[in-house]
């Protein structure tokens, strides 16, 4: 054991993964591309190098950071939280560090089913939990808050988050409603209901932009509703159907600093990307198990910068505004890094 233990600190501490890009472009030539795909990935050792230390190894080696089932994700300053339905966690990774550690897995609110995650603007991380039926909290430290959910709903089932302002905003699949939390303090504000809408409303995603309007999922409808800051439905995008511009099961949005909205659609295996103005610009990803492709997604998240390793993936030919997060709940790599921009 003597001659082992610093031969295997020595061994470990100099592997590192290999920092190469797997650029795939979308829409694919001949067309101008304004996405390129980065890289995929289930670990966070994929992103950043291991730093092993002298407890984890004493315990049999470091036990690094990977995802088994994710559903919703957020981005953060540095920072990529993954909801993992199998691990009953969500992971919070510094991309910039290598530093890690699971939210929820134990503590006064254990998490049962995380399905979305969002940050506010106090690094307070909230975790919709339809196993707990409930939204938990986690402060900047990682300790585990208040467990809340909208009064006298007993069947409660949040499945989306957001935040707008000082509002946490959380979509209740169950009583088809949005309904709206303070930051502060985790009081009941107020609910959006489906009012407007002309069939079954089944809210799956939430998403909010740079000018108040609140955009949700209808999953059974295969759209997105269009909130105003009034509260009043002011547009649909997509309905169901097969053609250029319908949508299957839309589920997570994100809405980028450049007004387009990305929107994860679990049975047609793409994301879709509208303009303000509902008109549908292009198709991410497809349904293989490679490099680029999304086979099921639920999850995206918008990062409006990156750590420069990260950031130094991007091919020379292409100009990064900005970067996609999408998480696939089926495949041999379930995230997938994306930069949105145009080829120079």
């Amino acid at each position: 054991m003597r001659t082992f233990l610093p031969t295997l600190l020595l061994s470990t501490g100099c592997a590192s993964p290999q920092w190469t890009a797997e650029p795939v472009y979308f829409p694919p030539p001949p067309s101008s591309p304004h996405v390129v795909h980065l890289k995929s990935f289930n670990s966070l050792d994929a992103l950043v190098p291991s730093r092993p230390t002298f407890g984890g190894l004493l315990r049999g080696g470091p036990i690094r950071p990977f995802v088994e089932t994710p559903a919703g994700i957020a981005y953060r300053n540095g920072h990529l939280y993954v909801c993992d339905t199998g691990l009953r966690t969500v992971h919070d990774w510094d991309l910039a560090t290598g530093d890690a550690r699971r939210l929820g897995a134990d503590g006064e609110h254990p998490l049962i089913t995380p399905i979305a995650v969002v940050v506010d603007q106090r690094g307070t991380v909230y975790v919709a939990d339809t196993g707990r039926r409930e939204v938990v909290s986690f402060d900047a430290t990682g300790a585990s808050g208040a467990a809340f959910k909208a009064p006298n709903r007993e069947s409660y089932r949040p499945v989306a988050l957001a935040v707008s302002g000082e509002e946490l905003l959380v979509a209740d699949v169950t009583s088809a409603q949005i309904d709206a939390f303070s930051t502060a303090d985790g009081r009941f504000t107020r609910s959006i209901a489906a009012s407007g809408a002309d069939q079954q409303f089944f809210p799956m995603g939430l998403a909010v932009d740079a000018t108040g309007r609140t955009y949700v999922a209808d999953m059974m409808g295969g759209r997105v509703l269009v909130f105003g800051s009034d509260q009043t439905l002011t547009q649909t995008i997509g309905q169901r159907g097969d053609r250029y511009g319908d949508m299957g099961q839309p589920r997570h949005l994100a809405v980028g600093p450049d007004g387009v909205l990305f929107v994860a659609d679990a049975e047609f295996a793409h994301v879709h990307l509208f303009n303000g103005e509902g008109q549908l610009l292009m198709l991410l990803g497809g349904p293989q198990d490679q490099p680029g492709q999304t086979p099921l997604p639920v999850g995206v998240a918008i990062a409006p910068t990156l750590p420069d390793r990260l950031a130094s993936l991007v091919p020379a030919d292409f100009n990064a505004r900005y970067f996609l997060f999408v998480s696939n709940s089926v495949g041999s790599r379930r995230i997938s890094l994306f930069a949105v921009g145009e080829r120079r």
